[in-house]
């Protein structure tokens, strides 16, 4: 192991979405690993990590119950980061304490020579650039929450409480649907593994003075398969 860390961060909180937010630069940085070994936390089970794991080719490993030695490299980095970093950090932000830390990661920690490998953590890393993948350039899409829905006889689909209308042929069908939820605005729609493009977000005022035509046919912005990765560009 390089002892490399291909990013850190602090957050006010240890939920899924700044694990998520993490990892996603991470995986910029330094490309796609083979393996991502965790522990046990509520985080590190959730189904949103395991498919954006599987989806990228990356093994989720959880660490064993009870066993403590399984993560000591990354202790002993918490330890070092507490008795070496924290101590000299003059700051009051958190933006400004994840600008010291990624300065010092760089051009202290990664660049020092580690006791145990004799290496530093970035020679150590780079000595072995054939092995690394690079991140796809549509990862962001990889990182969406995905959530099942039943789609209502007036095509009508509910997203955190925003109002979006669906394909006329997806209605009564129990579909799937991707978004970001800090932008949930851009909502793709998938059924039986067929994208039907982004859903279009109903203006309840107007829709409140239309009367609705059962048998509309509206084309819908993006309705048929589309390409992961072209989504985006269609809004």
């Amino acid at each position: 192991h390089s002892r490399l860390i291909p990013h850190g961060q602090f957050y006010f909180s240890e939920g899924l979405s700044c694990f998520m937010d993490a990892f996603r630069h991470a995986l910029l940085k330094r490309g796609l690993p083979r393996k991502l070994y965790t522990d046990n936390g509520s985080a590190f089970r959730s189904r949103q990590l395991e498919y954006t794991a599987a989806a990228l080719g990356i093994a989720l490993i959880h660490a064993k119950p009870y066993t403590p030695q399984g993560k000591g490299k990354i202790e002993r980095f918490n330890k070092t980061v507490r008795t070496q970093f924290l101590p000299c950090f003059k700051g009051d932000t958190l933006e400004e304490i994840n600008e010291a830390f990624d300065l010092w990661l760089s051009g202290d920690y990664h660049v020092r020579l580690h006791s145990a490998t004799q290496q530093s953590p970035f020679k150590r890393f780079t000595a072995k650039m054939e092995c690394l993948r690079s991140a796809p350039e549509n990862l962001m899409d990889y990182f969406r929450k995905r959530i099942q829905r039943r789609v209502n006889k007036d095509r009508s689909v509910v997203v955190e409480r925003r109002l979006f209308e669906a394909p006329v042929a997806l209605i009564g069908k129990k579909v799937e649907i991707l978004y970001h939820e800090e932008s949930s605005e851009q909502v793709e729609i998938r059924y039986q593994e067929k994208s039907y493009g982004l859903l279009r977000q109903v203006d309840l005022h107007v829709n409140s003075r239309v009367k609705r035509d059962k048998n509309s046919q509206i084309e819908l912005s993006g309705e048929g398969a589309c390409e992961t990765g072209q989504l985006w560009e269609k809004s």
